[in-house]
């Protein structure tokens, strides 16, 4: 992925959905813009997930086969009514094991470029392309065959040169129609700026040969090398990697902090959501892509944020789960992220099922694309996990009556009070002050009380708290605008329907 991160203020995203986005601009004016231009890049940051990951695969994550997936039951969500997608990475199973029946597309990781327009290690393609095919058929499913390149010598090598891109729009598209596949993920990360005109003209002339085109994009962009409008003009689906905001080697904290604010610094996912956005990237081209992955560091203490001691390591989904039932689950509700102590001077943050599931409710209902995975088989095949995402990403019948009824997991739904870790719409106290998905008044409660208690929530999202710390004036003025942004129809969007 991108080189990895801090993490982000954008208000309580589930609470803010569309008709608050417009006035974001107007608030980040006062707030959040110092904030962005206060921090900067991470000095000496090293390759991203991907790359990390295929030199050192993390901890708990294994090739040996297991028995493969039964046919997927019938159930009445069926499959999946936005873009599911993932990564199948080599030293993670194989690809008899995925989840077909969740998943729109499967990315085959990968085959690399080479810097005479060639690619080399074709065999992880080549020996599991058609079986995948034949498998992913039933469903309905599409796979890709990614192309990776993390080394910027042989992007400058490939990118200019009209006769290099050639041969690799050629090799890619024979690669892919040899097997069936129905088209290419490009994973090129660490791009000079210098080459921006030129990837998107390869991605131009790449989509002129396959039938579809997924680019892997960063989080967050440092050198502004990837011109993602340009991008959305020629790719299917633009792949945020949401991921590494807190690297391995800085300070423990979120890996993917849905919100961003409070003790954590800048960028967080709806922090980069909107990046995408206001470069013209449509809503329905964003893949918001989630780790099946935490981090873990060695530290000085339990104290949060904390200070690392040395270079952290990356852990499975499954891996950071078994930890914490041994250790303890803690939550951070305002980044949606659970973590836990492995011992006195060790941090592991770590998304499980309910901190996806907040993440992935929140994309719908910004009605974004969909989301992703980096990487399938690190939650464990857990039926847990696809049961959720079965939920999560069916869409109801537009004639469907919205009951209001609460919602479970890492955050209440509308309508009723939150539990484990999220507060619903209009309900109760049962459910955390920095919200889960949905969290928050509705549009029908525009009392001051309610008023109150959003601003109080876009305050603290901000660092500029309804108490007085940092706010000072611009308090009222934010309790203005979005009461102005909230009166009118229903803010509760695609997800709420489905309850």
């Amino acid at each position: 992925m991108s080189s990895p991160l801090p993490v982000a203020p954008r208000p309580s995203a589930p609470l803010l959905a569309p008709r608050l986005r417009a006035v974001l601009p107007v608030l980040g004016l006062f707030v959040w813009g110092p904030q962005v231009a206060q921090a900067g890049a991470p000095a000496g940051a090293p390759a991203g997930t991907h790359a990390a990951h295929r030199a050192a695969p993390p901890l708990g994550a294994s090739g040996a086969p297991r028995a493969p997936r039964p046919a997927a039951p019938p159930t009445e969500d069926g499959a999946p009514d936005v873009i599911v997608y993932g990564y199948h990475a080599y030293w993670s199973g194989t690809v008899d094991e995925l989840p077909y029946a969740r998943l729109t597309h499967v990315a085959i990781f990968a085959v690399d470029l080479n810097s005479d327009g060639t690619v080399s290690d074709t065999r992880r393609w080549t020996d599991v392309a058609s079986r995948a095919v034949a498998l992913a058929a039933p469903y309905g499913t599409h796979v890709h065959l990614t192309l990776t390149c993390f080394d910027s010598d042989v992007m400058r090598a490939v990118l200019p040169s009209a006769s290099r891109r050639a041969t690799l729009v050629d090799t890619l598209g024979d690669l892919v129609e040899a097997h069936g596949g129905h088209g290419v993920a490009v994973d090129c990360e660490g791009m000079p700026s210098s080459l921006r005109g030129d990837f998107v003209t390869f991605l131009s002339e790449l989509k002129a040969r396959v039938p579809e085109l997924s680019v892997a994009l960063p989080a967050v962009d440092w050198s502004s090398a990837y011109d993602y409008g340009n991008i959305a003009r020629h790719a299917d689906q633009l792949f945020i990697m949401g991921y590494g905001y807190h690297w391995t080697g800085g300070d423990p904290g979120p890996n993917a902090p849905l919100n961003g604010g409070g003790v954590w610094s800048t960028w967080s996912l709806a922090w980069s959501v909107e990046d995408y956005r206001s470069k013209g990237v449509p809503d329905h081209q964003i893949v918001l892509g989630l780790p099946l992955y935490g981090q873990s560091w060695p530290t000085t203490s339990t104290a949060v944020p904390g200070t690392a001691t040395g270079g952290g390591s990356s852990v499975v989904m499954s891996s950071a789960v078994e930890q914490a039932a041994r250790t303890g689950r803690s939550y951070d509700s305002l980044t949606e992220t659970a973590y836990t102590f492995p011992s006195s001077r060790s941090q592991l943050w770590y998304d499980d099922t309910p901190a996806v599931e907040a993440k992935v409710r929140w994309a719908v209902d910004e009605g974004l694309g969909g989301v992703g995975f980096w990487a399938l088989n690190y939650e464990g095949d857990d039926p847990a996990f696809w049961e959720m995402m079965a939920r999560e990403t069916t869409l109801p019948d537009p004639s469907t009556p919205d009951t209001g009824a609460g919602g479970s997991g890492a955050g209440g739904g509308p309508g009723g009070a939150g539990e484990a870790g999220g507060g619903g719409a209009g309900g109760g106290a049962d459910g955390d002050a920095d919200g889960g998905a949905e969290g928050g008044p509705t549009a029908d409660d525009t009392g001051d009380g309610a008023l109150e208690a959003i601003g109080k929530r876009v305050g603290g999202s901000l660092g500029c708290a309804a108490t007085g710390r940092g706010g000072g004036a611009l308090v009222p003025l934010a309790l203005a605008l979005v009461g102005a942004a909230l009166r009118g129809p229903s803010l509760r969007g695609r997800r709420s329907a489905r309850r």
